[in-house]
């Protein structure tokens, strides 16, 4: 079970009756438990620490402990998402696969003896005022 531990000098009152196991393996839930509550308290210094220091590097001022207090992570992942769409919409427009290509007009090749081409069978346009030969002005 454990021994008492009435002889130990300094204790404050306050943490009342201390027992001191027999055998240190009854301990071990404990400090378990111990650990990882240091170990949050340690992540939770490191980030208020990296926090302040970012803070001091853009010349904010110290932020106080206040819920209400607004805080810079929204504004900053919407500007980066901005950004990233940007530069997506720039990649796709200049990457030269990507882009739609316009159906071409077939090139007219040489002429082939005996076969007429639409260009050659439509009369030449006309504006008013042009007369070709064998046309009658009009009166």
């Amino acid at each position: 079970m454990g021994t008492l531990g009435n002889g130990l000098p300094d204790l404050p009152p306050e943490w009342g009756e201390v027992v001191i196991p027999d055998d240190p393996a009854e301990l071990a839930e404990e400090a378990v438990k111990v650990r990882a509550e240091l170990k949050r308290e340690a992540r939770a210094r490191r980030r208020a620490a990296r926090r302040a220091n970012w803070r001091r590097r853009l010349h904010l001022p110290e932020r106080i402990d206040d819920p209400e207090a607004p805080s810079l992570a929204l504004p900053l992942i919407v500007l980066c998402i901005a950004v990233v769409i940007t530069l997506l919409s720039l990649l796709l427009i200049a990457w030269p696969g990507l882009t739609r290509q316009t159906p071409q007009q077939p090139q007219p090749g040489p002429p082939v003896p005996g076969i007429s081409t639409p260009a050659s069978t439509t009369p030449a346009s006309t504006t008013p005022g042009s007369t070709t030969p064998g046309a009658t002005a009009p009166s």
